[in-house]
């Protein structure tokens, strides 16, 4: 099974930036066919249409912006750990995960009032961008999912749960997966 899924679930955030995502799609064919059409038929010179095609980059940075966020979480497949974050993505092979803790997410080098899932590994440890909700007052890092207490505890149960598999089936016989 090579195919992704996501461990940590869907939630309000991701309708909103789903939502973006229809929007940004819309308006970029909005554009495309009413500068193709105007020109098509005449009504438009082709100033005119370029001028409009000037705001494709803009709308091209928006759902760029917008899917990555849409898609930001952890994920996991028959290799390895996924870790997807709006800027970059790591990726972990199953037999470099060595577990998985909550502790403080980090913003600007100090700690912030939400915990984050962190991917201990055998180079270190590394924050996920899923958070466990809180109500205290304090810095906080809006740059992924951030779950309920009881839905960012289950996660965290099925993350070990999946390294536990994995690591049995590498341990019998099964191959290690390299980089």
């Amino acid at each position: 099974m090579r195919r992704w899924w996501r461990v940590d679930p869907w939630g309000a955030r991701q309708v909103f930036t789903g939502f973006m995502v229809l929007v940004g799609s819309t308006m970029t064919a909005v554009v495309v066919v009413i500068a193709g059409r105007g020109l098509a038929e005449g009504r438009i010179d082709g100033g005119d249409a370029l001028s409009m095609a000037g705001a494709l980059p803009l709308l091209g940075v928006w759902l760029t912006f917008a899917v990555r966020l849409h898609l930001t979480g952890i994920y996991v497949n028959d290799r390895g750990l996924r870790l997807r974050h709006v800027f970059r993505t790591r990726t972990f092979p199953w037999s470099e995960v060595t577990g998985f803790e909550a502790r403080p997410a980090l913003f600007l080098g100090g700690p912030t009032v939400r915990d984050a899932c962190w991917v201990r590994t055998t180079d270190g440890a590394f924050e996920s961008a899923v958070q466990r909700r809180s109500r205290d007052m304090g810095w906080r890092k809006d740059n992924g999912p951030v779950l309920s207490a009881d839905d960012f505890d289950r996660m965290l149960a099925r993350l070990d749960a999946e390294r536990t598999s994995h690591r049995h089936g590498q341990l019998g016989g099964g191959a290690v997966v390299s980089r």
